[in-house]
């Protein structure tokens, strides 16, 4: 990796979320808004917050350090209500059944608490929590077997008396930590994350998992719920009669400004600078500018496309003045619009690529519009669809109650396509 020689202690492009934490919130920019609304709607006690957004926007980002800033406050002053992130953020399967869902969380559950011991103790509770972290946290596989969990012991399975527990017991021991530490709906609670629901393929899938939860996980006392998706999902879910009461309606969040581009460049870059150094970065504020605008804003995309170009320019000869980091720069991004359209052309007729285009005027659309694109019926622009995301310029999802739904977006491979199609096609960087 570049980065320790160019005086980095590690990337600054990283693109994993961003972390519950002070350096999340050092590294969040432009979301002052969202994050007032989203900490709104933790602290209110009956309903649970619901984020929707495009893919790669950033919504987990802004939930972590929602949660973290919540926590911050009260361990700042000792007042008010006690929020804690939960150390883990999950994802529903639907090959998964909701009782194993419902012990998964509360075993994270638990293991944040026991982590948690001393912000417990400072909001004037002290919890039992010897022999569940024994238990919790013993070398052997844990499992469960007739009901009840135990410890596996090489290939010799015992319940041990002392650490095994009933699933009821179990669920029962944690919501009595729960009620203790957080007695009152306004006390607080531990933020619990539910992310990137679209997985679930349809809104149909997705409302059929959270409404089987809906009693057992979702009523219990002392956890605050945030729902992320892309595509519609959201507000597939949100509609589901068995789910009113429950959800909030969606925040919308979408790309950060690209009035922000340059102070989230020079965040990133001061944060993960060595201490005392003056770090070197093979591109400036103005292609990370240029690149933000060709990805739509999508930040996982131009984060993961400044890590590629930095390892493109690792195998060559480093520029150094403004000039040789723009050249340098416009030939690595021409090279990428070309290889894109490229492997996209090849599996593409004609027809497709047309409709793209116009796809990429929209940028979110749904099978309801196929008359703008020239297409007479949904049954006709559907192969086009199919086509253009089997080669990766478009996503969608399914809304089984609501097809009108605008459920398909363009890909950061689809954006570069279309960069092809404005600019590097008559561009002699281009070989």
């Amino acid at each position: 990796m570049p980065y320790s020689d160019w005086g980095f202690s590690s990337s600054p492009f990283q693109t994993s979320s961003l972390p519950a934490s002070e350096l999340g919130e050092k590294l969040l920019v432009g979301r002052e808004g969202v994050l007032a609304s989203l900490t709104r709607r933790i602290k209110a006690p009956n309903k649970m917050a619901t984020v929707e957004g495009l893919n790669g926007v950033g919504k987990t980002s802004v939930v972590n350090v929602a949660a973290y800033q919540l926590y911050r406050k009260h361990a700042e002053t000792g007042e008010g209500p006690l929020f804690i992130p939960c150390r883990k953020i999950f994802q529903l399967d639907a090959n998964k059944s909701a009782q194993d869902f419902i012990d998964m969380v509360l075993m994270e559950v638990a293991q944040t608490l026991i982590e948690r011991q001393e912000d417990v103790m400072r909001h004037g509770q002290w919890l039992r929590t010897n022999e569940i972290d024994r238990w919790l946290n013993a070398p052997q596989l844990v499992s469960m077997s007739g009901g009840i969990w135990v410890i596996n012991a090489g290939l010799q399975k015992e319940t041990n008396t002392a650490l095994g527990f009933e699933k009821s017991g179990f669920r029962k021991a944690v919501s009595t930590w729960l009620e203790a530490v957080f007695p009152e709906e306004d006390a607080g609670g531990i933020i619990c994350v539910i992310d990137n629901l679209e997985l679930l393929q349809s809104s149909d899938a997705a409302r059929q998992v959270l409404e089987q939860l809906r009693d057992e996980l979702f009523n219990i006392q002392g956890l605050r719920w945030v729902l992320c998706g892309a595509l519609g999902i959201i507000y597939g879910v949100v509609s589901s009669p068995r789910l009113e009461g429950y959800l909030q309606p969606p925040i919308q969040i979408g790309e950060i400004g690209p009035e922000h581009a340059q102070e989230l460049f020079e965040s990133r870059i001061s944060t993960y600078a060595k201490p005392g150094q003056i770090p070197y970065v093979p591109m400036g504020e103005t292609e990370f500018t240029e690149l933000y605008s060709v990805l739509k804003g999508n930040l996982r995309s131009i984060l993961n496309y400044c890590d590629n170009y930095c390892q493109w320019v690792a195998d060559r000869e480093a520029p150094i003045t403004q000039d040789k980091k723009s050249e340098q720069f416009r030939i690595w991004l021409n090279e990428q619009a070309l290889a894109a359209y490229e492997a996209a052309k090849q599996e593409l007729r004609p027809r497709a690529i047309e409709i793209f285009k116009l796809g990429c005027q929209k940028i979110v659309f749904s099978p309801s519009d196929h008359l703008e694109f020239g297409c007479n019926s949904i049954p006709a622009f559907r192969p086009h669809i199919k086509d253009l995301e089997s080669v990766g310029v478009l996503v969608s999802t399914q809304d089984d109650g609501d097809k009108r739904r605008k459920t398909i977006q363009i890909t950061p491979k689809g954006w570069l396509v279309k960069y092809y199609f404005d600019n590097a096609a008559s561009e002699s960087a281009v070989v």
